[in-house]
């Protein structure tokens, strides 16, 4: 797998976990239990790199979390059982009324391996007009 931008060998796992809040759950409480989460748990795990929470509409969401392996990735996923801020984070979860075009949480997280990685060349602005 080659990063063409830098023209280095990569094996990330991407990780996609598509979600919906249950009734009654504000962004407000999903962005304190998503920094608890990301403190107390992710930013512990060997192998994490990076991770954004995307928002659809007020009620479905994705983490993207960027890996250094697959393996990682299920190391992370096997210990986030036995972890109190991911127990939090998934309590805001509405496992019964899964994200648009997404299976029951946990069901519908799936982990990608990157194969090419792109990157605007330096000196470039995004979006060109």
């Amino acid at each position: 797998m080659t990063d063409t931008a830098k023209g280095r060998t990569t094996d990330m796992t991407v990780e996609w976990a598509p979600f919906r809040l249950r009734p009654g759950v504000g962004e407000s409480a999903l962005l304190n239990a998503s920094q608890e989460l990301q403190a107390g748990f992710l930013a512990r795990q060997p192998g994490f790199i990076r991770r954004e929470l995307l928002r659809r509409d007020v009620t479905d969401f994705v983490d993207l979390v960027w890996w250094e392996s697959r393996a990682a990735a299920e190391t992370a996923m096997q210990q986030a059982g036995k972890s109190d801020p991911c127990a939090r984070y998934f309590a805001l979860m509405d496992f019964d009324q899964p994200a648009a075009g997404a299976n029951p949480a946990g069901v519908g997280v799936l982990h990608l391996e990157t194969v090419a990685t792109y990157a605007q060349p330096s000196g470039n602005s995004w979006p060109n007009p």
